[in-house]
């Protein structure tokens, strides 16, 4: 009886326990937000309204609703394009939860291959994981709008082994990596029963989402109680999310990123043991070289080092030593705007000073690298006469065992140190920072014309780059020599690292009288196009250098950085006879990307040749299309300060202001082909943009207003052409009519064309209250008051009734279209009379989308047509098409852009 007893109470207790901790999760899942949750899973219309709805909720259960007496720390993100990716940050890297999620529509997830192409999906997603060194899952999640699985994401490690299509895209993984899918139809891993949410019974549908939840925490108790752990390899491809995860759980206290990368270094190889090491009677304490100390999280450190493989050869720890200088970057490098050099793009760049310089430039040359960072650029060449600077000085360890021939290793801030120093002045080397071997070496160069060479990869950057938070790098370009660009009226370049690099140069010749100098620098080539920005600076300093000879690539190439625009490595001389620049600048650069062999060693080939040319402000695309002036009144507020075409700005201070007799505004950011195709920064609105850099489009400027926009949104950009600048087109007559109208039809169907009406009764541009008129919409009233009747669209006749045409409907009854246009306006017509008939019902469905008024504009047809498919859609996404790439053939056939 006492046995028995005894087993009932711990049932009881148990029972207890278990109910207790039903209602903890009850509460991380509140009713309310379930029913927020199933209402827009039923109503989504694309998958991206799935995976908001299924984040939201993740997001209150593991992030808003988290108990704070827990100690745990989530945070979601979405890396490599996942739909979610929830970590907890604050404890352990071995036992903590780290859930992947993936959402899908219109799937059945009680069919194993519909479960198998989401997991296919995730083991992609896991092999990026793996290849840039970041932790991997421990949790899958997959849904879509009716159910949801859960699976021990260690179950699927054993595919990462394998030889599969990583290359590929992982939302492609499904129809494209056959293989994978083959496998995984084999296993039984997949044979889970998902949890349903397709029946009416709230409560039910709450009941399995609440077991959903309490899956996933038992199964992350379960992997911590089995301590299983997946080592990491450490390879180069991972070391940089190795650091960065580093960083995160290792140090109490404030560390510069050069310290933490020489501290990571270390303990990563372990090659200095005896001096880095955690204290043995306090954990949280660092032994560092010379008895120094740092705070840090002990067990963290331990942890985070036991979930990686660190078997390493002496081969492999040189090769992880050599690549410190991307650590750097991450931090207070990624910051300052430097960029690490790979090693076979300094083999191309000795290639290319040495077609300039001569075989023996290394011999007969005094070679600076004044930004060497751990010695990228000269460390596999000897030279006979090298001096290495660099702005941290911790990299001067780093890079300890390269270059050992140089004649002085030293920290020196380039843009700073010694800069209102002259030799003529300042005749005491101790009175310099420079080292004096240097100060000797180049007032000897002065008197005996040897050839000095600058040969770096500078920092790039601005003091109005914005980083992915928003904020911005406020203060990097602020140094002495941005206050000298500054007083000599260097224009906006003052402002710009590499362009600061290249005056210190050129004050440095002037002071030490300098008259063989030569410069290899790699940087941004926005600055061969000319522009505003830069036309000071190019008037300064192509007056005293002429460019030689240089190399385009993409800038994904150095790690870690956007592959949509160029590098360049270039090579000047400076001018035997400095005459002022005339502002005519054209070259010719190879363009050239690195590659796989097929004995697995990588080499450089030419993909072609490109043209750049300067442009002069006066003749800019940009300047063109603004040079109307229009005096009209500003427009009294309120009116649609707007992100997109349905989209109002909120919390943002818009820039944008609208005039009398306004038909939009266009943002038209710069000049150049990269800010119009990959940074958004080309758009149109019917009423006024948040965004500045932008004009109001009026029956004055219009014509020039949808060439600038055709122009700058139908070229197919790549990073080769992303720092081209537009020309205005130079050019009358027929076929310049006919690019107009083309460019008008181009510019109601683009996807950065927002015009659209709105039916609001804060707003109005007519004389009806609440009426907010699209004056891009190309039919005319008649005819859609005659289809609405057609069509039983009653609201959308009445709304149109008293109505009158709008301007593009009326500038189309006097213009001759070409056939590649016509064929856009017919085909998109025929979308629109498609969709008509559905408009009421989308309208009572989401009110937002105004699909009442008359002149509702494109983007408004695309949501209907969304959700009601219009056979039409096809043959006019193929008519754009091609009017999009006859449109392209005539920017360059008028000279807007060159090849």
């Amino acid at each position: 009886m006492d046995n028995f007893g005894s087993r009932y109470n711990m049932k009881y207790q148990k029972d207890l326990a278990e109910k207790a901790q039903r209602k903890t999760f009850e509460k991380r899942v509140p009713k309310k937000a379930a029913r927020v949750l199933f209402s827009q899973l039923n109503s989504a219309s694309v998958e991206k309204d799935v995976e908001n709805a299924w984040r939201s909720i993740f997001e209150n259960f593991f992030i808003k609703l988290r108990p704070k007496s827990s100690g745990e720390r989530f945070v979601m993100s979405s890396p490599y394009n996942t739909d979610g990716f929830i970590v907890d940050e604050s404890g352990s890297l071995l036992f903590s939860l780290r859930l992947l999620m993936e959402f899908k529509q219109g799937t059945d997830l009680t069919k194993s291959s519909d479960r198998a192409r989401i997991v296919a999906q995730i083991i992609h997603y896991m092999k990026k994981f793996e290849q840039n060194g970041v932790g991997l899952p421990n949790i899958v999640v997959g849904a879509d709008e009716n159910q949801a699985f859960v699976l021990v994401a260690s179950n699927f490690q054993k595919y990462l082994q394998k030889d599969y299509k990583w290359d590929i895209a992982p939302s492609a993984a499904y129809k494209e990596d056959l293989e994978l899918m083959k496998d995984l139809a084999l296993d039984a891993n997949l044979s889970v029963f998902p949890f349903q949410f397709v029946d009416g019974n709230f409560l039910s549908k709450y009941s399995s989402l609440v077991d959903l939840f309490e899956t996933i925490e038992s199964i992350t108790q379960a992997d911590a109680d089995e301590n299983n752990v997946y080592k990491v390899k450490v390879s180069p491809a991972t070391i940089v999310g190795m650091f960065d995860e580093f960083q995160t759980v290792a140090f109490k206290q404030s560390v510069s990123a050069t310290d933490a990368v020489n501290i990571f270094v270390q303990l990563l190889t372990g090659k200095s043991s005896d001096d880095y090491y955690l204290l043995p009677n306090n954990h949280n304490m660092l032994h560092l070289p010379g008895d120094k100390k740092v705070s840090v999280y002990g067990s963290k450190v331990e942890a985070f080092f036991n979930h990686y493989d660190r078997n390493f050869t002496a081969d492999q720890i040189d090769e992880l030593t050599a690549i410190a200088d991307r650590l750097i970057q991450a931090t207070e490098r990624r910051y300052k705007g430097d960029f690490w050099t790979p090693s076979i793009w300094a083999h191309k760049a000795d290639q290319i000073m040495s077609q300039v310089f001569g075989e023996e430039y290394k011999k007969d040359s005094i070679i600076w690298d004044s930004a060497a960072g751990v010695r990228n650029l000269t460390r596999d060449f000897n030279y006979n006469e090298l001096f290495i600077s660099t702005y941290h000085d911790g990299e001067i360890c780093l890079g300890e065992g390269y270059n050992t021939e140089a004649k002085a290793v030293f920290q020196y801030d380039f843009l700073n140190d010694d800069v209102f120093l002259t030799p003529e002045a300042n005749t005491d080397p101790n009175d310099w920072k420079l080292p004096k071997t240097l100060f000797d070496a180049l007032q000897e160069a002065s008197k005996s014309n040897k050839r000095v060479i600058f040969f770096t990869n500078p920092p790039y950057g601005t003091a109005n780059n914005v980083n992915a938070n928003g904020t911005h790098k406020a203060g990097i370009a602020k140094n002495a020599i941005n206050e000298i660009m500054k007083g000599q009226d260097y224009g906006k370049a003052s402002q710009q690292l590499y362009a600061q690099f290249f005056v210190r140069i050129m004050k440095l010749v002037e002071d030490f009288n300098l008259t063989n100098v030569g410069i290899g620098f790699f940087t941004n080539s926005r600055f061969f196009s000319g522009g505003e920005y830069w036309e000071k600076f190019n008037q300064k300093f192509f007056s005293m250098f002429e460019f030689i000879q240089g190399n385009i690539f993409s800038a994904g190439e150095f790690s870690d950085t956007s592959a949509n625009w160029p590098i360049t490595f270039s090579v000047y001389k400076l001018r035997k006879n400095s005459e002022p620049f005339n502002g005519n600048f054209e070259a010719e650069f190879d363009v050239e990307e690195s590659y796989l062999q097929e004995n697995n060693t990588v080499a450089i080939r030419s993909v072609g040749k490109h043209r750049t040319r300067m442009v002069d402000p006066k003749e800019s695309l940009s300047k063109w299309v603004r040079s109307i002036e229009n005096n009209s009144l500003e427009l009294p507020l309120p009116y649609p300060q707007l992100s997109s075409a349905l989209s109002e700005s909120k919390g943002k201070k818009p820039s944008g202001k609208l005039i009398q007799g306004s038909l939009g505004y266009m943002v038209s950011n710069s000049n150049n082909v990269g800010e119009g195709t990959f940074n958004g920064g080309v758009w149109v609105v019917t009423g006024s943009a948040y965004k500045g850099h932008g004009f109001n489009v009026t029956r004055e400027n219009f014509d020039r207003s949808v060439v600038n926009f055709a122009a700058r949104r139908s070229i197919s950009a790549n990073y080769v052409n992303a720092q081209d600048n537009y020309k205005f087109p130079q050019v009358k007559g027929e076929k310049y009519t006919e690019f107009v109208n083309d460019s008008l039809i181009y510019s109601l169907f683009d996807g950065e064309s927002y015009q659209a009406a709105y039916r609001n009764p804060n707003w109005s541009n007519t004389n009806e209250p609440g009426k907010w008129a699209n004056q891009w919409f190309w039919l005319g009233v008649e005819k859609v008051r005659q289809c609405a009747l057609s069509k039983n669209q009653r609201d959308i006749y009445e709304d149109a009734r008293t109505d009158s045409d709008r301007f593009v409907s009326k500038e189309l009854e006097t213009r001759i279209l070409s056939s590649e246009a016509k064929a856009v306006l017919d085909a998109a017509t025929s979308v629109w009379m498609d969709t008509l008939e559905y408009r009421s019902v989308l309208n009572d469905e989401d009110s937002s989308l105004y699909l009442n008024a008359w002149d509702a504009g494109w983007y408004q047809i695309k949501k209907l047509e969304q959700k009601f498919k219009s056979e039409h859609y096809v043959l006019f996404k193929s008519a754009f098409q091609n009017l999009s790439h006859k449109i392209e053939k005539m920017v360059y056939e008028f000279d807007m852009l060159i090849k």
